[in-house]
C-alpha cells in the first residue's frame, strides 16, 4: 500500500497520518483515521461493523452504537458528499465508494479569484445589462492586485453560460475564491447583493446589500465597485493568512511562508518582527524573483528604525535601504511594491522621490487599503495638517472599515486634526480609533498632545503614562533625533507631550 492515497478533493498522508481536501488539513479523530484507513483499504467491499470495531478499539469490548457514533463523527469531518462515499451496508457494515480522484493538482501560490457574473432576478433586460457592467468594473479594479489573480471577463462570463456556480469554477480553473451576486428592481429603485466565498470547500467570507436609484444608475455602480473591492482584498488578505496558519509546516511553499510573515509585518508591537525577518529570508530563497518579500523585510526594518526599537543588525538603516532597492529591481511594476518601498526610503534614507512613488502608487490602485495608507503617511510627515493626507486614510477607512489596518486610517485622521490644530476633532477621531484597537501607540501620543493642549491635564497624564508602558524609551530626545525627514506629526505632538510631562531625555 503506496504511502497516500487519493480520493475526489482528498488526499491520505498514511505516513504522516494526515488527511487533506483540497489542499486544506481536516481534522480526524484518532479512531475516525482508523475507520477511514480501514474503508479505503477494503478497495470499495464492505467492511463488518465487527472487523471495524476490533481495528478501532483493538482487544477491547465496546457496543456497536460506539462505531455509529464514530462513523457519524467522520461523515461529518469529511463535510459535503460524505453520506455518498461512506455507504451504510444493511445488517453487514459499511463501505467506502471511492470517488475519482481529482486531476487538477493543488493550489499554491497566490489565489486565484472569479468574479461570477451577477444574476438578473427582474425583467428589464437593462438590469442585466447593468449587473455585466458591475461586474466589469469589479474584474478590472481587482486586477489591479498583484497579490491575487482574477480570471479574465471572457472566463467569467462563460461560465454563466454554462449553469456554472462557485464549485464549478473552482473545479474548472482552479479558483480559490469566488464573488458572486444578483440584481432586483422595484420601481426605480435597484437592489444589488454580492457574496465571497471560500470555492471549495464552499463558505460564506462576507456578504453585503446595495440600493440606488436608477436614475443615478453610474455613481450607484461607481459605489458598489468601489465598495465590494475594498472590501474583497482585506478578506481575501485574512482568509490566505488563515489558511497558511492550518497547514502542515512540511507542505508550505513560499507563498504560504510569506503569509506568516505578513501576519508579523502588520502587527503593532514588535515581538515578532525577527521571526518575520527570517521567514522572508526563507521566501526569497524559494523564490528570488517574489519581489513582496524583501519589500516587507525593508518595512519592518523601518518600523522599528521608527519606533526607536533595539537594532536587529548591525546597521537597520543600512539593511531596509538595501531590501528596498532589491525589491524595486525585482517588482518595480507593482504599485504595493513601489509604495512599500518608496515609504522606505523617504523614511530611512531621506529620498523625497519615495513621497511621489507613492502618489504614483495610489493613481495605479485607488483601493488598496495598504497603499493607502501609506501614503497618507508619507504625505502627513511632509505637509502638516495636510487635506490630500487626511483623504487617504478617509478612503482607506470607507473603502474597509474591517480591514487590519482600519484603527490606523482613524488614529492618522485624528493625528491630521491635531496638526491642524483641531483638538476637539484629533480626540474623538482617536477614540474612534482606540474603539478598534486599543494599544496603538501613536494613537495614545495624538490623545496625550490634544488633552494637554486643550488643558485637560488629568486626561493627557493619563494618556502618556500609556505612552510610556508602550513605549518606555520615549523621550522628546528620543522623538527629535536621528530623523532622516521632515516629520509635521513629531512636530505637531511634541510642545503637547512636554506639557503633559514627556521627560526631555
Amino acid at each position: 500500500m503506496g504511502t497516500t492515497t487519493s480520493f475526489g478533493p482528498f488526499v491520505l498522508d498514511r505516513e504522516r497520518r494526515q488527511l487533506r481536501r483540497n489542499g486544506e488539513a481536516v481534522p480526524l479523530t484518532h479512531r475516525g483515521y482508523i475507520l477511514l484507513e480501514t474503508l479505503l483499504d477494503a478497495g470499495g467491499e464492505p467492511v463488518s461493523k465487527e472487523t471495524l470495531m476490533q481495528r478501532a478499539w483493538p482487544g477491547t469490548v465496546v457496543e456497536e452504537g460506539n462505531l455509529t457514533v464514530q462513523i457519524s463523527t467522520l461523515r461529518r469531518q469529511l463535510g459535503e458528499g460524505a453520506d455518498a462515499m461512506i455507504l451504510t451496508v444493511p445488517r453487514i457494515g459499511y463501505r467506502m465508494v471511492m470517488p475519482p480522484a481529482s486531476t487538477k493538482p493543488e493550489a499554491s501560490g497566490p489565489p486565484l479569484i472569479a468574479v461570477l457574473p451577477f444574476a438578473n432576478h427582474g425583467s428589464a433586460a437593462e438590469d442585466g445589462y447593468f449587473a455585466d457592467g458591475v461586474v466589469d468594473d469589479i474584474i478590472t479594479a481587482l486586477s489591479r492586485f498583484k497579490t491575487f489573480a482574477v480570471i479574465s471577463r471572457g472566463a467569467s462570463f462563460a461560465l454563466r453560460d454554462k449553469g456554472a456556480d462557485a464549485r464549478a469554477a473552482a473545479a474548472e480553473f482552479g479558483v480559490r475564491y469566488a464573488l458572486e451576486g444578483s440584481i432586483r428592481r422595484s420601481g426605480d429603485r435597484l437592489r444589488l447583493t454580492a457574496q465571497l466565498i471560500n470555492a471549495s470547500p464552499p463558505a460564506q467570507l462576507w456578504a453585503e446589500r446595495y440600493d440606488g436609484s436608477v436614475a443615478d444608475i453610474f455613481a450607484f455602480q461607481d459605489r458598489i465597485t468601489e465598495s465590494v473591492v475594498g472590501v474583497v482584498e482585506p478578506t481575501i488578505r485574512r482568509a490566505e493568512v488563515e489558511r497558511a496558519r492550518r497547514k502542515p509546516a512540511a507542505s508550505l511553499d513560499a507563498y504560504d511562508l510569506f503569509l506568516r510573515a505578513v501576519s508579523h509585518v502588520q502587527e503593532p508591537g514588535i515581538e515578532r518582527h525577527q521571526e518575520a525577518i527570517d521567514l522572508l529570508r526563507r521566501v526569497s530563497e524559494l523564490d528570488p524573483g517574489f519581489a513582496l518579500a524583501p519589500a516587507h523585510a525593508a518595512w519592518i526594518y523601518e518600523k522599528r528604525i521608527s519606533l526607536r526599537a533595539p537594532p536587529i543588525g548591525n546597521n537597520d538603516e543600512a539593511e531596509s535601504i538595501a531590501l528596498a532597492r532589491e525589491a524595486l529591481r525585482l517588482g518595480e511594476a507593482d504599485p504595493l511594491v513601489r509604495a512599500i518601498c518608496g515609504w522606505v526610503l523617504y523614511r530611512v534614507a531621506g529620498d523625497y522621490s519615495g513621497v511621489e512613488a507613492l502618489r504614483r502608487a495610489v493613481a495605479e490602485n485607488p483601493n488598496n487599503v495598504t497603499i493607502l495608507m501609506l501614503a497618507n503617511a508619507g504625505i502627513g510627515l511632509l505637509e502638516r495638517g495636510s487635506d490630500e493626507a487626511f483623504a487617504y486614510a478617509a478612503r482607506a477607512y470607507e473603502l474597509s472599515p474591517g480591514a487590519p489596518e482600519a484603527y490606523q486610517a482613524l488614529s492618522s485622521m485624528g493625528g491630521t486634526e491635531l496638526e491642524r490644530g483641531n483638538y476637539k476633532a484629533a480626540i474623538e477621531w482617536s477614540l474612534k480609533s482606540l474603539a478598534t484597537f486599543n494599544d496603538w501607540l501613536y494613537t495614545y501620543i495624538t490623545l496625550a498632545a490634544a488633552y494637554a493642549s486643550l488643558d485637560q491635564m488629568d486626561e493627557a497624564r493619563a494618556a502618556l503614562k500609556r505612552v510610556r508602558e508602550l513605549s518606555p524609551q520615549l523621550t522628546i530626545r528620543v522623538i527629535t533625533d536621528g530623523r532622516a525627514v521632515k516629520d509635521a506629526f513629531a512636530d505637531a505632538v511634541i510642545p503637547g507631550l512636554r506639557k503633559a510631562g514627556l521627560p526631555e531625555r
